[in-house]
């Protein structure tokens, strides 16, 4: 079940009703202050990318496309919103993220928890296992902030912790 489906049966069914899901107010489609345009959500069936590009998508639709990362068929999202300003998420079913987004497609940021060391973690993308330091590695919580001041202003949030991503240099 997806997260939009979740969030419809709460709304929906009799267990629903009787907790008061279904007086919950219908969330509007579309935020007015919106600066991303694309998401692109792959899905590896086999070993090629079914994945679907949503133009002028919502939040609830970036939320729910991030949730759904599950380290085996669905590993990435992008956030665009030109050919060089563009947020990456990257998924696994271990429930750790990788944050990283770039303003003019030369220089990476990621986002970090400073409270973890550069240990290397295996995440699977794209269908194959990557190593990542630790710290690059974070939580549902944070990575759902990132893109959600990214979505909105076009910006990395302030209150989080950036690194430039020198690992993006060391590919040859």
């Amino acid at each position: 079940m997806t997260y939009a489906e979740r969030q419809a049966f709460w709304k929906n069914s009799e267990i629903g009703k009787l907790l008061g899901f279904d007086r919950w107010p219908d969330l509007p489609q579309k935020s007015e202050t919106s600066l991303v345009f694309k998401l692109l959500a792959e899905k590896w069936v086999s070993n090629s990318n079914q994945g679907e590009l949503i133009k002028d998508e919502n939040w609830i639709q970036i939320e729910a496309a991030i949730r759904e990362l599950d380290g085996e068929s669905k590993t990435l999202v992008i956030l665009k919103s030109d050919d060089e300003t563009y947020m990456n998420i990257r998924g696994s079913k271990s429930a750790k993220y990788v944050v990283t987004a770039t303003f003019n497609n030369k220089k990476f940021d990621v986002l970090v928890d400073l409270s973890k060391s550069d240990e290397i973690e295996k995440l699977v993308v794209g269908g194959q296992e990557e190593n990542y330091s630790a710290k690059m590695c974070v939580d549902l919580l944070h990575c759902l902030v990132a893109a959600r001041a990214f979505t909105q202003s076009g910006k990395l949030d302030p209150l989080l912790s950036w690194e430039e991503d020198k690992s993006i240099y060391n590919l040859k």
